[in-house]
């Protein structure tokens, strides 16, 4: 009999659980009805706690074990579940003073631990995973053992009834005739505790093999915000109360882990970038994750033979990203001590104003390789194979980084393809837009491959830059050179070689005449034949943009298949008043 834990015991614990969550990951998954159905819950409870675990330290102090697997809960939490789960546990370090844990201070972690959990979800409902942890936290504090094994024993039953009557509680639970799933993810974490404590590791599946089945067959379109959401905030300088009530007017699902030292945010929305614009001065963003559930739950029961993704230099439209589903991986953007996604935490209107405002000038970096790792992982789930497109290796280490990540993990090899794209902005949205059309068409991989690099010789862009102030501030080009270069007010073509290297293409004191070399280039590619498609990019609306529009359109005689603003990231170097016009030729 077991009647106290150290430490150590305390991480094989939580280890057990975690391998009976691993076994039923596809499981949770396609019972993840509640609260959207994006199909996640158990590939985010087993990131969350395997990552807690990986990344502990476990000594023979309980102590110390339980605070080393709280903090990299809340850390790696992912998804609704995963920061209820993190905050469980955040809720049993916070309350555990001991060395070592005996059954009764144990049944007071957990119930004071249940407590809080109805503090940090906002709007907290019944017939969920809370109410499974109430329920069963009531249960043992009734019961009179003095051992964990028969604490589990006694009270396994109890929690595994308290799921099963999810399905009765919950109208969407009710509708599908599926139990809660984090619930049901809480029963494993707490079967697999028992199994450590007895010795014995035989699991309860049986239990739930009737679901294993079930497929859902509904769309999106009753579902409230598309972005699954997290913003992981250090050092809050704010009430916490009134900062997440002021998160109310852009979304829902609202719930968190931590505290004001650090903060792991939760939320469901359709404007990520509006999330950070409330915290920007609360406290220091230093992650975030953006997760699309219309495609989570597009592709739930079901993988893709391949999907497109690309990272997010690639200025393509939302429209052409929706039609054909492409995901895309965004770089970092650091602004006064705070981290955000390009394209998915900040626009990049708002970014231009910032740094005209701003004495320090933001700096961009690459993905790092936790980042890769989890967002890669993520589409495999839901797709056969990748065509990873990235910007040009001779303008970023993008390429490299997402190289490095692939080689190192064994489970990407021969399903991930990584392609150079030899262009950046427009040129690489504009190749990332025809391969995910040769993907549709394609009846053969081998082929499709053939056909990508064949697109991507034909892609010609051309940058009319209108000053050279940002190139010099972000350190892409001497600051003498700039300094001299702006006195004169020079503006310039940037483009392309054949092998994605940047070249200056031509100088001008006037715009117009960047305007007039521009289309002496377009005219050359109309003599090598037709330009089949083309799109418009700039840094900011303006006279001069919508003018330099109308010529091209004149010009080639249709509209380009869209106009956007540039990334954030490319806005970092080229500033305001920048277009570009990128196209597929002839070779």
């Amino acid at each position: 009999m077991k009647n106290e834990i150290n430490g150590q015991e305390l991480y094989q614990l939580f280890k057990s659980g975690v391998n009976e969550i691993e076994k039923n990951k596809d499981l949770l998954n396609r019972i993840n009805v509640f609260p959207v159905a994006d199909g996640d819950t158990g590939s985010n409870l087993l990131y969350t706690l395997q990552s807690a675990v990986i990344y502990s330290e476990n000594s023979n102090s309980a102590i110390d074990t339980l605070k080393s697997i709280s903090d990299n809960a809340i850390t790696y939490a992912r998804g609704n579940s995963g920061i209820i789960f993190s905050e469980f546990i955040h809720g049993l370090s916070f309350y555990n003073q001991a060395e070592e844990i005996d059954v009764s201070n144990f049944i007071k972690m957990v119930n004071h631990s249940s407590d809080r959990l109805y503090e940090v979800v906002k709007n907290p409902i019944e017939g969920t995973v809370l109410t499974v942890i109430r329920k069963w936290s009531s249960y043992i504090e009734s019961l009179n053992v003095s051992s964990f094994n028969d604490l589990f024993d006694l009270s396994l039953p109890i929690l595994k009834q308290g799921v099963h009557e999810t399905t009765k509680e919950l109208k969407d639970l009710q509708k599908h005739k599926v139990p809660d799933s984090g619930a049901m993810g809480f029963y494993l974490l707490i079967e697999g505790f028992s199994h450590y404590i007895n010795g014995t590791y035989e699991t309860s599946t049986s239990d739930w093999k009737k679901f294993e089945e079930f497929e859902l067959h509904e769309d999106f379109h009753d579902e409230k915000y598309q972005y699954c959401t997290q913003f992981f905030i250090k050092d809050i300088q704010s009430d916490l109360s009134n900062l997440i009530q002021d998160l109310e007017m852009y979304g829902d699902s609202i719930a968190y882990s931590g505290d004001t030292k650090f903060l792991n945010l939760h939320m469901h929305t359709d404007q990520p970038w509006m999330i950070s614009k409330l915290l920007y001065g609360k406290g220091n963003i230093v992650n975030s994750k953006v997760d699309d559930m219309k495609i989570q739950n597009k592709h739930r029961d079901h993988k893709e033979k391949i999907g497109i993704v690309t990272d997010s230099i690639a200025d393509i439209s939302q429209e052409v990203m929706d039609e054909y589903d492409i995901g895309l991986i965004s770089m970092n953007l650091l602004m006064d001590n705070n981290v955000y996604l390009d394209k998915k935490t900040i626009q990049v209107d708002d970014f231009l104003k910032f740094v005209q405002n701003s004495k320090e000038f933001p700096s961009s970096s690459q993905p790092n390789d936790q980042q890769i790792k989890y967002e890669i992982g993520h589409f495999l789930d839901y797709y056969e194979k990748l065509i990873l497109i990235t910007v040009s290796k001779q303008l970023s280490g993008t390429h490299q980084g997402f190289l490095k990540v692939i080689e190192n993990n064994p489970e990407f090899k021969g399903r991930v393809i990584l392609v150079d794209s030899y262009l950046n902005s427009g040129g690489q949205g504009l190749f990332v837009k025809k391969v995910a059309e040769l993907a549709r068409a394609s009846t053969s991989f081998e082929d499709l491959i053939q056909q990508i690099y064949i697109m991507r010789s034909r892609i010609e862009i051309y940058v009319a830059l209108n000053n050279f102030e940002n190139l010099s501030r972000s350190g892409r080009i001497n600051t003498r050179i700039a300094t001299f270069a702006n006195q004169l007010k020079m503006k310039a073509i940037l483009s392309l070689d054949k092998q994605g290297k940047g070249k200056a293409y031509g100088f001008s004191l006037r715009a117009k005449s960047l305007e007039k070399k521009i289309f002496k280039e377009i005219k050359k590619a109309l003599k090598r034949g037709p330009i089949e498609e083309y799109v418009l990019v700039y840094s900011n609306e303006s006279d001069a943009f919508q003018d330099f529009r109308n010529k091209v359109e004149a010009l080639l005689n249709k509209a380009p298949s869209y106009c956007i603003p540039i990334s954030s990231a490319t806005a970092l170097h080229v500033g305001k008043d920048s277009i570009a016009i990128a196209f597929v030729g002839v070779e």
